[in-house]
């Protein structure tokens, strides 16, 4: 009784507060929108109580809430959407646990990949053949229920009458890769999309490779064995709302006391040489090298042309050397200072790795996309070592990427295009693994003139036997295996964020 009390003023509160809110929502109703967007923010205000039954037990607040619209009458059979969850609710990927379950919770990551979008049943209408009373089963579980039995003791065999369909949508979101530390695999969850939130507008934004925060109820999903079901559970986002996140940089905070530091940076005369100098300052020399490195990860302009097609504003950056002149721990430090960068290593990248892979859906039976590396960073850096060593088949997948920065799929039944505007930067050895000097250079790097056309600057690094030179590089290494090095150089955390704030602005 008591419970049925408590939850008439919880309603009472809700009216309430959409009376306060009445204008935004019959706004939202007259354009034929049922979906309402609250802010958490001013629900906390407004009531404390039924913002902290929405953290502790979200399904029945929400429902407490969607019935509450509907009985005030501005909107029919609505949709509670949440615009900005509570600090508390933001986990990550990795941290999900068994106490989480059934509550609200908010993740971000990247779109990793998506399944079609599928009709599925909520609520089935049948008829009794006895009494032709009308009965009605919520569809909750994977298989179709009907009803036991009727009140006039009839049981089995009911006629269907109807059933109400929504759209289903599942995504596998996975951490981005500037979340995690050091050689960390990013770990992935399901969430499921119902309804508003797979219309082709927002599907848009849900394509793999896609940035997005998702929150919404975590739930357990039970796995089938052939003898039951089993003791071990899986676990899904039943999701509430989508934020796009724009889909750069704005991961990075740039406070003010940041920004003061980059606009201090940016009026030295000499900028564009500390800046050089702070790119992989333990490697001693390559300064032209590291010049257009920086140029490289900074990014020229995207340009349209008269007849709409567009020219790319991305560099790509060629390295090829004797071994040992540190190529790989100059691709290791701009995967770690680009936004969005990726490092992945020849023999062990694939053509669906690097690009795009279409894979069975086992959840909702079809196929699915998954995002490939070139694809995940995009607008961002893929440094790519031991070129050579890829095979020719897995290389030749990389010439869209590199000229028309997309990515064309069409395997089983699926054709699309992903957005890859990656900048690509490699490294290899020559074909003889050193430099032969009595060969011309060009026939001795190891790949087709097809991709190689699309390099945009080739540096080839030499290790010649030179007195002066080996003494400066050698006193370098061991100046870095003292305990302090201090050199005048840019803090890789403000080098990162002066990048992302030269490419925001």
């Amino acid at each position: 009784m008591e419970k049925k009390k408590k939850r008439e003023d919880l309603l009472l509160e809700a009216k309430r507060f959409f009376d306060a809110h009445k204008v935004e929502i019959v706004e939202a109703s007259r354009e034929g929108e049922r979906v309402v967007r609250i802010k958490f923010l001013d629900l906390s205000k407004f009531s404390p109580e039924i913002a902290d039954l929405l953290i502790d037990s979200p399904e029945d607040t929400f429902e407490l809430l969607e019935s509450a619209l509907e009985e005030s009458e501005f909107v029919k059979n609505p949709r509670i959407r949440l615009l900005d969850p509570p600090k508390t609710a933001f986990v990550k990927i990795r941290n999900i646990r068994a106490k989480h379950l059934d509550q609200l919770v908010c993740i971000e990551g990247i779109v990793k990949q998506t399944s079609d979008v599928r009709p599925q049943v909520v609520n089935a209408r049948f008829e009794c053949p006895s009494c032709g009373a009308i009965l009605s089963v919520l569809q909750v579980d994977r298989k179709f229920r009907e009803p036991s039995r009727c009140s006039c003791q009839w049981k089995g065999n009911f006629k269907l009458l109807s059933k109400e369909m929504v759209d289903v949508q599942r995504v596998v979101i996975e951490e981005s890769p500037d979340s995690l530390d050091g050689g960390e695999q990013p770990k992935r969850v399901n969430v499921f999309l119902k309804e508003d939130l797979v219309d082709p507008k927002i599907e848009e934004r849900t394509t793999p490779g896609s940035r997005i925060k998702i929150y919404g109820v975590l739930k357990e999903v039970p796995v089938p064995l052939q003898t039951g079901i089993s003791t071990r559970f899986d676990i899904a986002l039943e999701a509430n709302n989508i934020i796009t996140m724009e889909e750069s940089f704005e991961q990075l905070n740039v406070t003010e006391n940041d920004e003061k530091e980059i606009m201090e940076l940016a009026s030295d005369p000499k900028v564009f040489k500390k800046l050089a100098e702070s790119i992989a300052p333990s490697i001693y020399g390559f300064e032209k090298i590291k010049e257009a490195v920086l140029l490289q990860i900074f990014g020229g302009v995207k340009k349209t042309k008269s007849d709409g097609g567009s020219t790319r504003g991305d560099i790509h950056l060629l390295l090829v050397g004797d071994p040992g002149v540190a190529k790989s721990v100059m691709l290791k430090f701009i995967s770690t200072i680009a936004p969005k960068g990726r490092y992945v290593s020849g023999k062990a990248a694939t053509a669906a790795g690097l690009t795009a892979a279409v894979t069975k859906d086992e959840f909702l039976k079809g196929w699915s996309l998954e995002a490939g590396a070139m694809v995940l960073s995009n607008k961002g850096v893929v440094c790519i070592d031991e070129i050579e060593k890829m095979s020719e088949h897995d290389r030749s997948t990389m010439h869209e990427a590199m000229e028309q920065q997309s990515i064309s799929i069409s395997k089983a039944n699926i054709q699309a295009t992903l957005r890859a505007e990656t900048t690509v930067l490699a490294a290899g050895n020559p074909k003889l693994g050193r430099f032969d000097p009595f060969t011309p250079i060009p026939q001795q790097i190891d790949i087709s003139p097809a991709l190689l056309s699309r390099f945009d600057v080739i540096f080839i690094i030499r290790d010649l036997p030179n007195k002066s030179q080996d003494e400066a590089i050698a006193s370098h290494v061991l100046e870095e295996h003292k305990q302090e090095v201090i050199r005048d150089i840019v803090p890789q955390k403000l080098l990162k964020k002066y990048i992302a704030y030269a490419k925001q602005k």
